[in-house]
């Protein structure tokens, strides 16, 4: 019996074309969906989920739940809120991902989402005001500042986003939130701080590390 080398490979049968898909962006935009339609099919279970993973300064001093940053980050309030923030996920997250990787990728979403969590409890210990909060809103603002930082860096390189473009995105995400009451607009911005700073250490430890 002899051994002949094979003509098919993954590029001639059709599966190159999966190797460009953001798989990191539909798994985290596919948790977020289905953790809401087990809460839209059995709303116990949603109030329950929502009650054990929502966010507030209270939870994390006096009681040291500090998961709460994280699973807070994928709880949504209505299907609006939902569609609003998985887009901003696919439409930031896919570019960020095909620049940094899938992993970066997931590093930035739960850390972003850990700061802007952060935040927002100092922004309640400061004004002495407390609420509960959910919503993978400063989660999504980490990659909006990670492809802010992306498109400074390549000068618009990055999906042909212009700088002026992506800032005016910027500041209009910002301005629809100050603009409504029922916004944790220090999640946003401590997500997207965190988003902007963190895609400029993960894009510089590797290179760091090469050297080394």
């Amino acid at each position: 019996m002899e051994y002949r080398e094979s003509s098919w490979n993954a590029e001639n049968s059709g599966m190159g074309k999966y190797r460009n898909l953001p798989f990191c962006c539909i798994f985290l935009i596919g948790i977020n969906g289905v953790i809401f339609l087990i809460g839209l099919i059995m709303p116990r279970m949603g109030a329950y989920l929502e009650n054990a993973g929502c966010f507030s300064v209270f939870y994390l001093l006096y009681q040291g739940e500090f998961y709460r940053l994280v699973t807070a980050a994928f709880l949504h309030a209505d299907a609006e809120h939902l569609l609003f923030n998985m887009l901003l996920l696919y439409f930031c997250g896919e570019i960020v991902e095909k620049s940094l990787g899938r992993c970066r990728l997931l590093i930035l979403y739960l850390i972003s989402a850990v700061c802007g969590n952060l935040l927002s409890a100092a922004y309640e210990l400061s004004t002495g005001s407390f609420y509960e909060s959910i919503g993978s809103s400063g989660a999504v603002f980490g990659l909006t500042g990670a492809l802010l930082f992306l498109v400074i860096v390549k000068k618009g390189a990055a999906a042909h986003i212009s700088m002026k473009r992506m800032v005016l995105a910027v500041l209009l995400s910002l301005y629809s939130g100050f603009s409504s009451p029922y916004v944790n607009n220090a999640a946003h911005i401590g997500g997207l701080l965190s988003g902007f700073l963190l895609a400029f250490l993960l894009s510089i430890i590797p290179p760091v590390l090469r050297r080394k």
